[in-house]
């Protein structure tokens, strides 16, 4: 039986989820977000996944750059070849959905920005981020990266803490918008 690595999050800021895909019914969110809840986790269990890829953070810094260049195209060959590595990788689906709304193939953009928003939904509703019973569950540490860029919050110190046999990473984080720890 496969291992499987899981890193949970903790947070000392109060928030919500995210507010978007205000076009959906509440049973239509929430199937969603179980739906993509299960996709990490599956994921998370089978022989594709490596939380330890190291050029998954090469792709995503040539993606950025190449979308602050305005090189959308080249930008979008670099998500897409990172998701080919790391499949549910937020970060990537961020970009990904960015460049073709960009480049004008809105159902492309629709499609990538569903898939990111559902993804983020399932790891903001799996806590809250108080504490180590309520902690924000991920799949790696891509996703607690991807969880503060969303939530635009500033990491101020970490530490890696054990409880209950179970890792987590402990985050003291501030607002990027009011500076609020």
């Amino acid at each position: 039986m496969k291992t499987v690595l899981r890193y949970l999050l903790l947070l000392s800021l109060p928030f919500g989820p995210l507010s978007a895909q205000n076009k959906l019914t509440n049973e239509e969110r929430d199937a969603r977000m179980k739906k993509a809840t299960e996709q990490r986790l599956a994921y998370a269990g089978s022989p594709e996944y490596n939380p330890y890829d190291t050029k998954i953070g090469d792709i995503r810094k040539a993606a950025i750059d190449f979308q602050s260049k305005q090189m959308f195209p080249e930008a979008l060959a670099e998500a897409q070849k990172g998701l080919a590595r790391s499949k549910y990788n937020i970060d990537l689906l961020i970009i990904l959905a960015t460049c073709y709304r960009t480049l004008g193939d809105t159902a492309n953009a629709d499609k990538s920005r569903e898939l990111w928003m559902s993804l983020m939904d399932s790891v903001l509703h799996s806590g809250d981020g108080h504490g180590y019973a309520t902690a924000f569950k991920v799949i790696s540490v891509d996703e607690e990266y991807s969880l503060l860029r969303v939530l635009q919050l500033e990491v101020i110190n970490q530490s890696l803490e054990s409880h209950d046999g179970s890792q987590f990473d402990v985050m003291r984080v501030k607002s990027g918008k009011s500076d609020q720890e």
